[in-house]
């Protein structure tokens, strides 16, 4: 009998012992708290919006339109039928002075003159080809009435007697967004019928989007 109690007693304790040292079965239940022991160092990261490059537009800009060109400007404009692709800018006068020579009688009048300036020791003019001005000689351009005062003094001191001062004239700007070669091409050919204004090329500047 009392063996058969040593041998219980000694059973109870193995168990016992497995059950304390023995691989412990790892269920779903007891995996959840072991992974929340981390929880706090856990950092939530909201999604980047897309960066969406904006597309490069390219304009022309033909530009230096005096008030005397406006109208015959305007015209060759509109014959290209641009529609909203083309944007007129008003410039507001900018104080600024030119000496010149008023415009001659002829082509031959003003080839006369300009030989006549060389031998002067005049060497920088520029003939107006259009407008209002045309076959005038401008013999320079200031920013202030006493520097165009003074420079035409010195001319006068050359021999040159017909120069005077002048303000110049309000500036107008023609936009072409997107031009085609074709469209290129013509502006080429328009603004070369305009001595004195430029075209170039640039980056458009950017449309406001409309409000959502």
């Amino acid at each position: 009998m009392r063996a058969l109690f040593a041998v219980l007693v000694i059973a109870n304790l193995a168990l016992a012992a497995y059950a304390l040292l023995g691989p412990r079965r790892v269920t779903p239940d007891t995996e959840i708290p072991s992974r929340q022991l981390n929880a706090d160092q856990i950092t939530i990261v909201a999604p980047r919006p897309a960066v969406v490059v904006p597309r490069k537009v390219v304009c022309m800009e033909w530009n230096g339109v005096s008030d005397v060109d406006l109208v015959a400007a305007r015209t060759a404009i509109d014959a290209l039928q641009l529609g909203e692709r083309i944007t007129a800018i008003d410039i507001p006068p900018s104080p600024g002075w030119w000496v010149f020579i008023p415009p001659l009688s002829s082509r031959a009048e003003v080839v006369k003159k300009i030989a006549e300036l060389e031998g002067l020791g005049v060497r920088e003019h520029y003939i107006v080809e259009s407008g209002a001005m045309r076959n005038a000689v401008s013999l320079g351009m200031f920013s202030t009435e006493d520097a165009a005062t003074t420079f035409l003094e010195v001319q006068r001191e050359r021999g040159v007697r017909s120069a005077r001062v002048g303000q110049r004239e309000h500036r107008h700007v023609f936009r072409v967004r997107e031009p085609d070669a074709p469209t290129a091409a013509r502006l080429g050919e328009i603004k070369a019928n305009f001595p004195g204004t430029e075209l170039k090329t640039l980056d458009c500047p950017a449309v406001p989007s409309a409000p959502r």
